[in-house]
């Protein structure tokens, strides 16, 4: 009975023995999140944005749709308005992301145009609408859509301690994030092959903070005029 009893000591040593690194390896990369949500002003704030505004260049998928767009978005219903072009045409379309609906379409002068003309480039409008969001608020998009796993493995990249962080899922694919465990905000992502050093952190407003350039060896995506509202017009996302 003693001999039994001092086995069942040993196996609970080995138990908290081995599930000790595993806690500890949580909390770190529960730490990180935490780092990372405050780096870009809290979740609160990202929670609170009804509406965002951005022009992005770079990161074209579709030759059809142009190199530089525009977007205005409302995140509660879905609906978007495109300020660009669409097989080298200027127009304004409006649409919404959850029904994959097309609203309304208009010349550069501000003239209704058939809708019908658009109706098979709105699949191709969407995604490449989701993949520039998605870039713009990198580090939401890992934090909602991704599992993180803290590394032990450190790298100074332009005079700067960066933690290695790997993740499993963005844009479909997995890689690895580099934070600056001070500040919480990512400044490098290597993925698919390709390393993009993110830079140009701004608070687009309320205290959203957001990077707004991505800088690769052989490309690079850039954001400019992005903002972001409590309060908007719905005229925007019914009319020209």
């Amino acid at each position: 009975m003693k001999h039994e009893k001092h086995i069942v000591y040993y196996i609970c040593l080995l138990f908290i023995a081995v599930s000790m690194p595993c806690q500890a390896l949580l909390a770190q990369t529960a730490s990180i999140s935490d780092k990372i949500w405050t780096g870009i002003g809290g979740k609160s704030k990202w929670d609170d944005t009804n509406y965002m505004m951005f022009t992005v260049s770079g990161n074209s998928k579709f030759n059809s749709i142009s190199a530089e767009r525009k977007f205005l978005l409302d995140k509660k219903t879905g609906d978007v308005r495109f300020e660009g072009a669409i097989n080298s045409q200027n127009v304004v379309l409006l649409f919404n992301v959850r029904n994959n609906k097309l609203n309304g379409a208009f010349n550069d002068n501000g003239a209704p145009i058939a809708t019908q003309d658009f109706k098979d480039i709105l699949d191709d409008l969407i995604e490449q609408y989701s993949m520039d969001l998605k870039v713009l608020s990198l580090p939401v998009t890992l934090l909602s859509n991704a599992s993180l796993s803290n590394q032990s493995e450190s790298k100074i990249i332009n005079a700067e301690k960066l933690k290695k962080i790997v993740f499993d899922n963005f844009l479909g694919k997995s890689g690895s994030i580099y934070v600056n465990e001070e500040t919480g905000l990512i400044k490098r992502i290597d993925m698919d092959n390709k390393v993009y050093l993110v830079n140009g952190y701004k608070d687009i407003g309320s205290g959203l903070v957001l990077p707004t350039s991505f800088k690769g060896s052989s490309d690079s995506i850039s954001y400019q005029k992005v903002a972001s509202f409590t309060d908007m017009e719905k005229q925007k996302f019914k009319t020209y």
